[in-house]
């Protein structure tokens, strides 16, 4: 059992009386019967949040839903006692003895300011939660908090039949009551049954206070009203609004301006503030003529802040106000005091952006205003900053959120390609502790892009396409692109929403605000174009020395009299070379080489010694591709079937690739259109012909040289003919071997005259020494023309026999009468001291 003092106070008789006493009042009392309609009990018992105190218990920290100004101060929550008393202040109290008004902490009364007293009594909940309840109900600006005591028992010392025993509860009393604190400044005490309605509790129970409750409140311990003291002032339904006193003084308007202007001023600028951050802003009334301050004016009024973008309505001259701004973003009170000569000062914060605000001043604070000026400068309310700014894709080739767009890197990670389409986001928020999404931000900031610090940066920068108009506050574009290679720095900068306040004064620091400076990257070319730099030429019989040659043999090696150059040029999807494209990455791309025989295709052609394109980047995006001078092409010849003479039509195509991207939603970089180098020209006639080698057997005298007839042909479609063009090839005699000699012709007792073949229209001589005189016999001559030379070769008359070599001329192979196929060596005899006719003159005789 808690102990209980009590006050037995002679002067306690002095507060008896109904009409509430103070000093200094913020707030007067009203309990007449029209505010008993007007602020009916407002039931909450089954909807309120339930606030199970204990005997002296008082709450932590209530959310009240808004601001509520109590006195000077706004505040957002409040502090509930179970002995019946709201308290805002830093210092709270649950103390049960009351006392007279104010509490300075004298004796055992506490020491408390910013406290609502409605029924200070030593009541006991004993922690049951149905009996307190408190709820925030309604829309703004007319919110109302509400805090119910419902039948809550007094506490109760003694036993027997008027108390609980074991619960110090009465049972038979209790008190019904509440508190209304209103949006707009004012607040009502309501009550129910109040046992001795305030007043001299029922005989029998021993409580703590007998001679009733104390009813008032006190801001300060000058600035208080007790309405009563111990007095049966509270009957059921008994309804006391309290408010601001309605000042002696009426203003003829009100103006609002930053803080910072001058003392005396009737007029100034508001310049750009953050959203959710609190800034200050004076108030002035002013006098009738609205030409000064009105010095002596006190008492609330409410302060709006207003969505005034809409100026098509009539401006009013008197309140400075048009009928089109009616949207109110924001309600405060305000308190004039004497003190305050017709300015004061009132902190605001709104959570959203606006570009276009005022300030409307209505007075009195509430019920119907017959005061009202708007601020004659409006302002914008800014995000304090865009949030979040990033780049993102879903692969490199669409935009997408799936993968972040930050990549630096000269390899690996994330690539776009450029020219394409992605995404950047970035949101509006404010400036409070937790950074709100700002939903009336609509702009569209200036994009700045710079120079990043990775290896893929490039003081070069490309163009960004870029819109990042917000909706709601955010911005979300999927249709962004750059047009160069590498990485860049992204920043977003909006100079323009706070446009109203660009000849206030308001700096560029405080009108602007910004993203975080982000790298967005990295990009690479969309495709490669390859553009003919070098026309290519083939060279006929691949030769450059002989002239006339209109023809190539099948089988026959032959190449360029023009080796074909090109320009590799690293593209974005616009076509557009993309410049800062590594040259690493130019050198290392996988070239792709493909030749075609267009005519003659069957049985086709053989580019198989043909090497890939030399690749040398240029620094500037692009890179030479050019064929190697030693690369050589054949057309296929037959082995079985010989060929009519056609006329070839050959093309070459390149194209290359960057293989090196591999990352998920990467892939390769090719070219869109292979380079084509369709039927490409010969230097002096694309004919091919079906060739073969004639050795002709020969026979003379071992005294004198012996001509071995040497003949080139050709298929002309029904036979072997004379190759009348074919003054280009020669034969060197060391591919001449001589074998299986016969009578007396022995092994290099013959030997070839010249150091080699060579032939006039297709035809030649091969000049054998003679032998001598008793080296009658014969030779089988073979040319090597195959891959493989076989026999040996007499490089002169009695020389040592040595092996002879190839003319690797296969294109020019026969098939002798036996042969199946197009690949044999000529053979032919050759006859010394021999004859065809055993007859050396004949002569006839008529």
């Amino acid at each position: 059992m808690k102990h209980r003092a009590r006050f037995l106070l002679a002067t306690v008789l002095a507060w008896l009386a109904v009409t509430p006493l103070a000093w200094a009042q913020t707030y007067t009392a009203t309990a007449d019967a029209t505010t008993q309609v007007a602020y009916p009990w407002i039931d909450i018992s089954s909807t309120g949040t339930q606030l199970p105190l204990a005997d002296d218990a008082i709450s932590g920290d209530i959310a009240l839903g808004f601001n509520f100004a109590f006195g000077s101060t706004t505040y957002t929550t409040v502090n509930v006692t179970a002995n019946g008393m709201l308290q805002f202040g830093a210092t709270t109290s649950g103390g049960f003895t009351n006392s007279a008004l104010p509490l300075t902490g004298g004796g055992s009364e506490p020491n408390i300011d910013a406290a609502m007293l409605p029924l200070w009594d030593d009541l006991n909940p004993n922690g049951d939660g149905t009996l307190i309840r408190y709820r925030s109900i309604g829309v703004s600006p007319n919110r109302v908090f509400v805090v119910s005591w419902l039948a809550v028992p007094y506490y109760c010392s003694n036993t027997g039949s008027t108390c609980n025993n074991g619960q110090d509860q009465t049972r038979l009393i209790s008190a019904t009551f509440q508190v209304q604190l209103h949006e707009q400044g004012h607040f009502v005490y309501r009550y129910g049954v109040v046992d001795g309605s305030g007043g001299t509790h029922t005989a029998g129970p021993t409580v703590s206070n007998p001679a009733g409750a104390v009813v008032g409140y006190e801001l300060t311990n000058s600035d208080y009203a007790e309405y009563s003291f111990r007095t049966a002032s509270v009957p059921n339904n008994r309804t006391i609004l309290w408010q601001r006193p309605v000042s002696a003084a009426t203003p003829g308007g009100f103006n609002a301006f930053d803080t910072g202007t001058a003392s005396g001023s009737i007029t100034g600028f508001i310049r750009t503030k953050i959203a959710g951050t609190a800034f200050n802003l004076a108030v002035v009334a002013l006098n009738s003529a609205r030409t000064a301050v009105l010095t002596t004016f006190t008492g609330d009024v409410r302060v709006e802040l207003l969505d005034t973008r809409d100026n098509s309505g009539t401006l009013n001259a008197t309140t400075g106000c048009r009928a089109t701004w009616t949207s109110v973003l924001s309600t405060s009170t305000l308190n004039f005091v004497i003190g305050d000569a017709g300015r004061d000062t009132i902190a605001l914060t709104q959570a959203n952006s606006w570009r276009d605000v005022r300030v409307r001043i209505s007075y009195p604070a509430t019920g119907t205003a017959t005061v009202v000026g708007c601020s004659t400068d409006n302002f914008a309310l800014r995000p304090a900053s865009l949030a979040n700014l990033n780049a993102t894709d879903a692969t490199l080739l669409a935009a997408g959120t799936t993968r972040p767009l930050d990549n630096s890197a000269a390899t690996g990670g994330n690539v776009h390609k450029a020219g394409l389409p992605f995404t950047v986001r970035a949101t509006a928020v404010n400036g409070a502790a937790t950074p709100a999404t700002t939903s009336n931000y609509t702009g569209t900031p200036t994009v700045f892009v710079s120079a990043c610090s990775g290896a893929a940066c490039s003081a070069a920068l490309g163009a960004l396409t870029l819109t990042p108009t917000a909706a709601a506050g955010v911005i979300d574009t999927a249709t962004a692109s750059y047009t160069e290679a590498g990485a860049f720095n992204l920043q977003l900068v909006d100079s323009s929403f706070a446009g109203v306040d660009a000849t206030d004064g308001s700096t560029p620091a405080e009108m602007s605000f910004t993203s975080a400076t982000v790298t967005v990257g990295r990009f690479v070319p969309d495709h490669f174009d390859l553009v003919l730099l070098t026309t290519p030429v083939l060279r006929t019989f691949n030769s450059s020395t002989c002239s006339p040659r209109s023809f190539t043999y099948l089988g026959q090696p032959f190449g360029y009299a023009a080796a074909p150059q090109a320009t590799v040029l690293a593209r974005n999807a616009a076509g557009a070379t993309t410049v800062n494209y590594p040259n690493a990455k130019l050198s290392a791309l996988v070239r792709s080489q493909t030749y075609t025989p267009l005519i003659g295709a069957t049985p086709g052609l053989d580019s198989s010694t043909a090497t890939l394109p030399s690749i040398t980047a240029n620094s500037n995006g692009t890179a030479t591709l050019a064929a190697q001078a030693s690369d050589l092409l054949s057309m296929v010849r037959p082995t079985t079937t010989p060929m009519a003479p056609f006329n070839a039509s050959i093309s070459l195509a390149w194209s290359v690739t960057d293989t090196s991207e591999t990352g998920s939603g990467n892939g390769n970089i090719t070219t869109t259109t292979p380079l084509n180098m369709a039927n490409i020209a010969f230097d002096q006639g694309s004919e091919f012909r079906f060739g073969v080698l004639k050795l002709s057997s020969a026979y003379g005298s071992e005294l004198i040289n012996l001509a071995v007839p040497v003949e080139l042909q050709y298929w002309n479609g029904s036979t072997f003919a004379t190759n009348a063009g074919d003054s280009c090839t020669s034969l060197p005699l060391s591919s001449l071997a001589l074998g299986t000699y016969r009578g007396n012709l022995a092994a290099c007792e013959t030997a070839p005259g010249s150091a080699g073949v060579v032939f006039t229209n297709g035809r030649g001589l091969l000049r054998m020494l003679p032998p001598g005189s008793g080296n009658a016999g014969s030779a089988d001559a073979t040319i090597n023309l195959g891959a493989v030379a076989t026999g040996q070769q007499c490089s002169a008359v009695g020389a040592a026999a040595t092996p002879a070599v190839t003319a690797a001329m296969p294109w020019l192979q026969g098939r002798r009468t036996t042969a199946a196929t197009y690949n044999q060596d000529p053979v032919a005899r050759i006859s010394f001291g021999q004859y065809r006719s055993p007859l050396i003159h004949l002569r006839e005789v008529y």
